[in-house]
């Protein structure tokens, strides 16, 4: 890998070898974080922005949120703690105002644009009704209400800073040698019913689970909440079967990638969803841990 950081005034610099690495990607958190240790002569000037390469691809960029250097006996070192460019629009409030026949473009001009991503792509027409922006809400919650409701998708933010509204390309990947595993069934997280509100009022409308292990769990959904039934089912199955390797290497996925793994005695676990990744370098060398979901296919 390697390091270049950004001053605030532009200039650019090589940051060195690091004594250690952790980059971290989880689903339900907007903004990838990566903390890194370097050794260093003297003080750094701040830096504003990290970005990582692996093998020429920009694998990560992204503000510091921290800079801290330390003296010991070590000698001096200069950690850094960064956050993804999500964290520029979870970091801002949100002007309040009703917007009618919101946009994707007009949200990039009054609320995104100025907050110095690269660009965006995505369905940029008018779309009907209004939506309301409340005092308090951070550009994040705006622009992705904007697209659950709207447009049907979840917004990113790549590593070059460009955002997009659009769902995800599939990608890939296929992890090293297994150095642990941990197979979870975690029946617990699994619903039997969800009873859905109907125009009468009343929860009068079953959505069934399609578990065998006698699970008696249910949840009520009312027609303001506008979750679907069929969702909430859907995801206490993904909940309760879990797969957690520690794998030898660098496998960093991308955003929504599956993953395949061979884990000896547990056998061959193809194309599981990505719950969560975690990349650590340190005297130890390198590995990549993931925690994953039911795949297409389980072998072995």
């Amino acid at each position: 890998m390697t390091f270049w950081g950004e001053l605030p005034q532009g200039p650019e610099m090589l940051l060195g070898e690091p004594l250690s690495v952790e980059l971290l990607y989880d689903r339900d958190a907007p903004a990838d974080q990566l903390t890194a240790v370097f050794p260093a002569e003297e003080p750094w000037e701040a830096l504003s922005v990290v970005r990582v390469f692996h093998e020429g691809k920009l694998l990560f960029g992204g503000i510091v949120d921290e800079q801290n250097a330390t003296l010991s006996e070590s000698g001096l070192q200069v950690e850094l703690v960064c956050r993804s460019w999500e964290a520029l629009l979870l970091d801002n409030e949100a002007q309040p105002a009703v917007l009618r026949s919101p946009s994707l473009e007009a949200l990039w001009e009054k609320y995104l644009k100025p907050l110095g991503l690269a660009g965006y792509t995505g369905e940029k027409g008018a779309q009907t009704g209004e939506m309301t922006v409340e005092k308090g809400m951070s550009c994040w919650e705006v622009l992705e209400g904007f697209c659950q409701d709207y447009l049907g998708v979840s917004p990113w933010v790549d590593s070059s800073g460009v955002l997009h509204c659009e769902s995800l390309s599939e990608s890939r990947v296929e992890a090293g040698p297994v150095l642990w595993a941990e197979f979870s069934l975690l029946p617990c997280k699994q619903l039997s019913t969800v009873w859905q509100q109907s125009y009468r009022g009343t929860y009068d409308t079953p959505f069934r689970g399609g578990t065998s292990l006698g699970i008696q769990r249910q949840r009520y959904v009312s027609m303001e909440d506008g979750r679907d039934p069929r969702a909430l089912l859907r995801q206490g199955e993904r909940e309760s079967w879990l797969l957690s390797v520690e794998c030898q290497g660098n496998s960093w996925p991308g955003p929504g990638a599956l993953v395949t793994v061979e884990t000896p005695r547990l056998g061959r676990f193809e194309d599981c969803p990505l719950r969560q990744a975690r990349y650590i370098r340190d005297s130890r060398g390198e590995r990549t841990r993931f925690v994953l979901e039911r795949g297409k296919a389980v072998c072995g």
